[in-house]
């Protein structure tokens, strides 16, 4: 493994802003390819993940060392963080609920906390739609949005590879075998999901059409598992063997910076709320927005092996 490489599995410290080699920079994310197992060794211990996991979460209940606030041109570098970031983030949190999910259709583990975990999972898929549809439309158009078209005429949110293993339960297709206790809060958080993106489709793109909408026909000639390497090639994926420790690792150094992120600019730093559509200022979705730091804490103690809270759990 070369220094970079394992610089980037390393764990975050706790104090101010240590991702890439400056704020809003990026950094490659490695995961196993989907369906294969986790590594057995790494250069991260999970002992050492929970305690950066303990300490990074009361650093932010103090208030991290917060960096500069993105302004003017620094605006586009923030948002191109936010749109490779945000995506990695995702990527991460399928791959946890995909594990959480098979555990459970396995009959393995507690069936009340693997059900809980796979609804926190999905609660943080929503807050990572929010943030990487935070931009505003020119950035998106101008920037974002033919940054995909240059790398392929068709590019598609469909071809990720790590979301076939949970498109069933985003496509409410199908509620997994959860606890009942469950029930009612995965199928709201499932639909919550289907309208953030519906609403961050509205406020970004032209006729409030998505990537992940788009037709795939005129493509049978093109091989699949191409679709997926120019799908990791645009957001710095990287697929090798990585343990379940580094994993971890990887979020807890993302989440860090998301929240530096957002105690510096808040959410929407480049638009009145009157930009904001609708769909997006709802009370279930403002709800979503207000938690989606806690929510990724929730996650990365899930992925570091600790308990969750249930009284705070329960309530979201």
């Amino acid at each position: 493994m070369t220094p970079g490489s394992a610089a980037a599995l390393a764990l975050p410290g706790t104090g101010g802003w240590d991702f890439s080699d400056y704020p809003y920079g990026l950094e490659p994310l490695t995961l196993p390819h989907p369906g294969e197992p986790y590594a057995p060794n790494g250069c991260v211990r999970h002992a050492d993940v929970r305690q950066v996991c303990r300490d990074l979460r009361a650093r932010a209940q103090e208030g991290l060392d917060s960096t500069r606030p993105a302004a003017g041109f620094t605006l586009e570098r923030l948002f191109w963080f936010r749109w490779i970031t945000g995506h990695q983030i995702s990527f991460l949190i399928w791959r946890l609920l995909a594990d959480a999910l098979a555990r459970l259709s396995a009959g393995e583990g507690d069936r009340e906390e693997l059900s809980t975990e796979i609804t926190q999972h999905v609660r943080g898929y929503c807050g990572m739609l929010l943030y990487t549809g935070s931009c505003d439309r020119a950035v998106y158009n101008g920037t974002i949005r033919p940054s995909m078209y240059r790398l392929h005429s068709t590019f598609s949110g469909t071809w990720a590879p790590d979301y076939p293993a949970v498109r069933s339960l985003f496509r409410g297709r199908k509620v997994p075998p959860v606890a009942a206790s469950q029930v009612d809060a995965l199928v709201r958080e499932v639909r919550l999901s289907s309208r953030i993106h519906l609403g961050v489709a509205s406020k970004l793109v032209t006729g409030g059409r998505s990537l992940l909408q788009r037709s795939i026909a005129d493509r049978d000639t093109v091989q699949p598992r191409m679709w997926g390497a120019v799908f990791d090639c645009y957001f710095l994926t990287l697929r090798a063997p990585v343990s379940s420790s580094e994993v971890a690792s990887q979020l807890l150094r993302r989440q860090k910076a998301v929240v530096l992120d957002l105690i510096a600019n808040g959410l929407y730093p480049a638009a009145g709320s009157d930009e904001v559509p609708k769909e997006l200022r709802q009370p279930d979705v403002l709800a979503c927005e207000e938690d989606l730091t806690e929510s990724l804490f929730r996650i990365a103690r899930l992925a570091a092996g600790l308990p969750l809270d249930r009284a705070r759990a329960g309530a979201r």
